[in-house]
């Protein structure tokens, strides 16, 4: 008769089959470059889709990517694609489906991005640490998603337009950095955490910084967190 493993068995299963994956090899680490211009895009949409490790993009660059990846071979490859349609140019950066980062494995990937088109980003992050500054580019609106990790956000830019911002994040830490000479409104709902801020003056349950004038050209953040903790601070 075939026997059915009770609970402790169960657990033993399951300790053992995380013990194969936390040792397993990750296989050697392995190093891409790429670089893509924006072309004839007159504007331009990027879509970064990272399961989990460490995310590092800033602007400041003369093409509209270029990109410096390290991973582990197990995790594989990150895709990169560019295409232009009509005016509107669309960049994606995606990892291998069902990518995770477990024991020894490496998932790095620094971007440096430049683009004199407007600027929508989607960035999705699974779990790990993320460090976005994007005050040097011409953004127009950036949504953030994170799983579980911590996060920075500069969005300490002279933007010439609007700019709306939408973070979403389930467990973990998130700092943002607004503008001091441009108008900021926060937006920010927690689950479990803590907002703490510096620069700005709470009013009817959003932050606002002295520059906040209605009618002029403002950086609008909503923020929906899971649980963690929320630093909002204007710059210096």
């Amino acid at each position: 008769m075939k026997r059915t493993p009770g609970l402790a068995g169960v657990a033993l299963l399951l300790f053992g089959t995380g013990c194969n994956l936390v040792n397993s090899d990750p296989g050697p680490t392995k190093t891409e470059e790429h670089e893509i211009d924006a072309g004839t895009a007159e504007t331009v949409r990027a879509e970064i889709r990272m399961g989990a490790g460490e995310l590092h993009l800033q602007g400041g660059g003369t093409k509209l990517l270029a990109g410096s990846f390290r991973y582990s071979e197990r995790i594989g490859q990150p895709t990169v694609r560019y295409e232009v349609t009509g005016s509107r140019g669309l960049l994606s950066v995606e990892s291998p489906k069902n990518a995770s980062l477990i024991g020894k494995m490496v998932n790095e990937w620094t971007l440096r991005m430049g683009s004199q088109a407007p600027l929508e980003m989607n960035v999705k992050l699974g779990g790990g640490t993320a460090s976005l500054d994007v005050s040097t580019l011409p953004l127009r609106s950036i949504e953030v998603e994170m799983g579980a990790g911590e996060m920075k956000l500069n969005l300490a830019g002279k933007y010439t337009n609007d700019v709306t911002v939408l973070i979403k994040g389930g467990a973990g830490n998130t700092e943002i950095r607004l503008p001091k000479d441009m108008g900021a409104v926060v937006d920010a709902k927690l689950g479990i955490g803590s907002i703490d801020t510096k620069g700005l003056t709470k009013r009817e349950g959003k932050y606002y910084n002295q520059a906040y004038a209605e009618g002029k050209p403002a950086v609008q953040v909503e923020v929906r967190g899971g649980v963690g903790d929320i630093a909002l601070n204007v710059e210096k």
